[in-house]
């Protein structure tokens, strides 16, 4: 029996049967209404990420209405604006380069490994960078276009907000013009029911992603990328649920890289490097009695951090 869901009043879900052209009322716990209305929203935005690429196939043609590769030259870096469906230029970025990131030598190196692959058509993999505030995540992907704009590579920032109208991104950048583009999510991390990471889900496994011209580079704080909603912990079968859900997300990014915050030791050896870098030497007991006061201050250690104390400190010897 087919049913359409044509109304909801006061809890009481009005269908139809088509096939009788009758009415019912059926009777619903307000808990199972709300499941049922989350359900339907979900399934909405899928549908509208579906209905976002199709619109962008059939008005622009398979290749057609892709970004000419001149438009490139322009920038290394672009933002996408979803709700204008464009992408915007950023004349002015972040001029980190990866010896500016002190430390973390090996997690660079495993994302430098693969960026590389992908550069010379190699099979290459979405990266997701997990890991503490201030460890220099962003940073490195900021660094990687940097280092090898030259060689063709372009970055493209997303905001979380924007994933459903990917498709209609993948389209404009399909044109088999040499260049390669990463996809930035930045500050990844989902709501259970709230947010479209279905459709992350969907563009990670999708046909848009084998063209080879296009990766996905994600950084979190989050251990578990899909934030579960205290109140949605009924039994063992929906944090089972949750589980699946998380994995399915995590297991999309081939590479998973981890950073954490620096010890004590690591610390100084940071701010020591920077300080190098900016011709700036401290004796060992002034160092470490400055790195540690300020760690103290601020309630923890990172990379972050010791840029920051590295800037005081030269502003301090800049005022003398």
């Amino acid at each position: 029996m087919l049913l359409k869901l044509t109304e909801i009043f006061h809890g009481d879900i009005i269908m139809s049967m088509k096939d009788q052209r009758k009415s019912i009322i059926v009777r619903m716990k307000p808990e199972i209404l709300e499941k049922l209305g989350k359900l339907a929203e979900r399934e909405y935005r899928s549908i509208n990420g579906e209905i976002e690429y199709l619109v962008s196939q059939a008005v622009c043609g398979a290749a057609g209405g892709a970004y000419e590769a001149e438009f490139f030259d322009s920038a290394k870096a672009f933002i996408w604006d979803g709700a204008a469906r464009e992408l915007i230029p950023m004349r002015a970025t972040d001029p980190v380069t990866l010896a500016d990131l002190k430390r973390y030598e090996e997690e660079k190196q495993v994302v430098v490994d693969n960026t590389r692959a992908f550069l010379r058509g190699l099979p290459a993999q979405n990266v997701l960078l997990y890991g503490d505030r201030g460890t220099g995540k962003s940073s490195t992907v900021h660094a990687l276009v940097n280092e090898f704009a030259a060689d063709g590579l372009r970055l493209i920032e997303v905001k979380k907000r924007d994933i459903i109208t990917l498709p209609r991104l993948m389209n404009a950048i399909s044109q088999d013009d040499g260049l390669k583009f990463i996809i930035f999510i930045d500050d990844l991390s989902f709501v259970e029911g709230q947010d479209n990471y279905s459709e992350l889900k969907a563009v990670l496994e999708g046909s848009a992603l084998h063209l080879g011209n296009v990766l996905i580079y994600a950084t979190t704080n989050r251990r578990h990328l899909i934030r579960e909603n205290f109140s949605e912990r009924t039994n063992d079968m929906h944090e089972n649920d949750m589980r699946q859900e998380q994995l399915s997300l995590s297991d999309r990014f081939g590479i998973v890289v981890t950073f954490v915050n620096p010890s004590k030791t690591e610390f100084a050896d940071i701010l020591r490097s920077i300080l190098a870098d900016r011709g700036i030497t401290l004796p060992e007991e002034e160092l470490s009695l400055r790195a540690e006061q300020f760690c103290l201050e601020k309630g923890g250690r990172s990379p972050r951090g010791a840029k920051q104390l590295a800037g005081i400190i030269e502003a301090e010897l800049g005022l003398k």
